[in-house]
């Protein structure tokens, strides 16, 4: 499975997710499509992923990451990266090149919007309630 592959199948995640914009709901349909592959496939979409995650290390993705989430640890710089990923290749290659276009991202807008934080992440902003 080459790059162009790999992302057909997270576009075609995406299009069976029943919610496009969540990455769980995306992650799984990725896994139930992956589950009727050969293991070859599996692994080469595994190799993919890493080299998406280590192409999108960079410093400008990260400062992005730290102000949309107020803060950024490496393993949050790793799950943002994964969400990245999860966004489609478009999403990802325009943010490769301009990390501020994710000021343009509806998901991303979502969460400077303290009521739409707590209807899509309770727990989360329950710990932030004071």
């Amino acid at each position: 499975m080459d790059i162009r592959q790999f992302w057909k199948l997270i576009e075609q995640a995406r299009q069976q997710a029943p919610a496009p914009a969540d990455p769980e709901d995306i992650a799984q349909e990725v896994t139930a499509l992956l589950a009727a592959r050969p293991l070859q496939e599996i692994t080469e979409v595994h190799q993919a992923v890493h080299q998406l995650l280590a192409d999108s290390y960079q410093a400008p993705l990260w400062a992005a990451a730290y102000l949309i989430n107020g803060g950024c640890s490496d393993d949050g710089f790793d799950y943002f990266r994964g969400w990245l990923i999860m966004q489609g290749r478009e999403v990802f290659e325009q943010i490769q090149v301009d990390p501020d276009a994710l000021a343009d991202n509806p998901t991303v807008r979502d969460f400077d919007d303290g009521d739409e934080l707590a209807r899509r992440l309770p727990r989360l902003a329950a710990l932030y309630d004071h």
